[in-house]
């Protein structure tokens, strides 16, 4: 969990990716084990990512943690996890309901200026949205947004991902377009494999 709350980009990409990777597995792998780690990890694992994607500090990753905590809501909402999350869940399809309820605590502590209403809606869109990982991410952002304009903090950071992509498909395009009208590059920026 610590790589989630590195400052450097690269460290906090790399723990998103590992955690992607070792929940697909847990999801695949011996059921006992995997039963063991949600029972011990599952709370834990969102409480982290909540903390590290709503501080203002890190910049990067909103679609790597809207995946991951979209999948954590999957997990919990298709019943996978077959034990109680915690000793006051008696039945674990109970599970479900007890995650909305530690959401919406750990909201209102985290958050105080939040009203009931709001932690309502923003607790029922990720389990809505968790199969869509566009829209959850939407979501995701319209919360941060609300967290960040009351709390005084810039929300510009919250598209840099996006106008990342965005940039990187237009340089990918004008690199296109030059290497379609011969002259514009100069021949060692051309690839090999184009050059007669």
């Amino acid at each position: 969990m610590w790589a989630l709350k590195h400052t450097m980009r690269t460290i906090s990409e790399l723990g998103l990716e590992i955690l992607q990777i070792m929940l697909r597995k847990f999801q695949t792998c011996d059921p006992q084990a995997a039963q063991t780690f949600y029972q011990i990890y599952y709370l834990e694992t969102m409480q982290h990512i909540f903390a590290v994607v709503a501080e203002c500090s890190h910049t990067s990753g909103l679609t790597a943690h809207s995946q991951i905590l979209a999948n954590l809501f999957v997990i919990v909402e298709q019943g996978l996890i077959k034990v109680p999350l915690a000793s006051e869940v008696q039945d674990p399809s109970q599970n479900l309901l007890y995650v909305q309820q530690f959401m919406a605590n750990l909201l209102k502590t985290a958050f105080p200026h939040l009203q009931d209403n709001q932690i309502k809606v923003i607790i029922e869109g990720f389990v809505t949205l968790d199969q869509d990982i566009a829209g959850f991410k939407e979501h995701l952002r319209d919360f941060l947004v609300q967290i960040r304009e009351a709390t005084g903090n810039d929300t510009a950071d919250l598209y840099l991902e996006d106008r990342e992509q965005t940039l990187k498909r237009a340089a990918e395009e004008k690199r296109k377009v030059q290497m379609s009208v011969p002259g514009i590059l100069n021949p060692h920026e051309i690839p090999e494999d184009m050059q007669d």
